[in-house]
């Protein structure tokens, strides 16, 4: 589907992209490449009127493995980093700082952790004085005060079973935007941590029937969480009852990489994979717009009601989608990154955005 798209193509090949949650007015979304040189995170500003995207270039010596924008600040974002061809337990993350005149566009670097192969950081989504930092194997509170470690998780004790062959790495995190807990994956387990106390507040083994690669957290119904993993299948849970998951979301046929609900219409879920291709689903009745049980009139003209369903394929890519992400200003648009370096920037379509406002 091409349906209001616009692709950007970056020089080098890249695995992380975010969106700009404190940008002001237009859409916008950090992306960061992994060439062998001249590496930059580029900031993608996207114009929906025009439909054009403006880049603005910044030079990044080392590889961008995973990038995070302040949800205050849309000018400081983490990056976590390392040069060519070295150990991924060397990586490092640094907040960087972005300076802009009419003659240069640099990053200035206000702190880099202590700590060492860190995989992402989460920023608080409450209040601007802390962050998570995730490595293989461990979860660190730190404070953005004086960069000081206040808690520190062995999430592999949970999450990795010694008995099975597997990667024994925290694949992804993400940070409950209700309430003081983190929610990570690693070989087939889901759990989550309470912050306060840093013991689990729950875990679910064999949550998928192999690795977990991605998992993301319903900003509108809390105790939901959606994972996807190598079985090219996405589940949505409720913490409280993990016998099952309340819904299995098929469509791919390779790992899902990447997995996104939107913060508005939290029905809204995409999804990517290594099949090249990224899909749009209604998982309605999963969300808090939930229409079961609410429909009472028997002139209600079902054509138009959201039911779940798969509601459009994206297939401008022809390399593994590594990352997806909703604009966090333009509750329609959202981007998509390929390994190949390409960005496109796309938009629910017309009929689904006038069926989910009903008119």
């Amino acid at each position: 589907m091409t349906e209001s798209s616009c692709v950007y193509g970056l020089r080098h090949q890249a695995r992380c992209l975010t969106g700009v949650r404190a940008s002001p007015e237009k859409s916008q979304f950090l992306v960061g490449t992994v060439g062998a040189k001249d590496n930059v995170v580029c900031l993608l500003e996207y114009d929906d009127e025009k439909g054009e995207v403006l880049p603005t270039l910044y030079h990044h010596a080392d590889e961008v493995w995973d990038i995070a924008s302040n949800p205050y600040d849309a000018n400081l974002f983490f990056t976590a980093h390392s040069k060519v061809s070295q150990n991924p337990n060397q990586r490092k993350a640094t907040l960087w700082k972005r300076h802009d005149t009419e003659d240069i566009n640099e990053l200035k670097s206000v702190f880099s952790m202590d700590l060492m192969g860190i995989k992402k950081v989460l920023w608080d989504p409450k209040q601007n004085k802390s962050v998570v930092s995730i490595d293989s194997s461990h979860i660190h509170l730190c404070s953005l005060e004086d960069a000081t470690i206040n808690v520190s998780i062995d999430a592999g004790s949970v999450l990795f079973n010694k008995d099975t062959l597997a990667l024994h790495s925290m694949q992804a995190a993400v940070w409950n935007p209700h309430s003081p807990e983190i929610v990570a994956v690693g070989d087939q387990c889901l759990a989550g941590w309470d912050l306060r106390s840093a013991q689990p507040s729950f875990t679910k083994q064999e949550a998928h029937k192999s690795t977990i690669r991605c998992v993301d957290y319903n900003a509108n119904n809390p105790y939901h969480v959606v994972t996807g993993g190598d079985d090219a299948k996405v589940h949505v849970w409720d913490t409280r009852h993990l016998t099952q998951p309340r819904m299995v979301v098929e469509g791919h046929t390779h790992w899902v990489w990447s997995v996104a609900l939107n913060t508005f219409h939290d029905q809204l879920l995409l999804t990517s994979s290594s099949d090249t291709l990224v899909n749009l689903h209604n998982a309605v009745s999963v969300s808090s717009a939930s229409y079961l049980g609410q429909i009472t009139s028997k002139e209600t003209d079902w054509a138009s009601v959201p039911t779940d369903e798969l509601l459009a394929t994206f297939d401008q890519h022809e390399d593994s989608v590594y990352s997806v992400a909703w604009s966090p200003i333009d509750t329609w648009t959202f981007a998509s990154l390929s390994y190949a370096g390409r960005v496109v920037i796309s938009q629910v379509p017309t009929e689904e955005k006038f069926k989910i406002l009903g008119v």
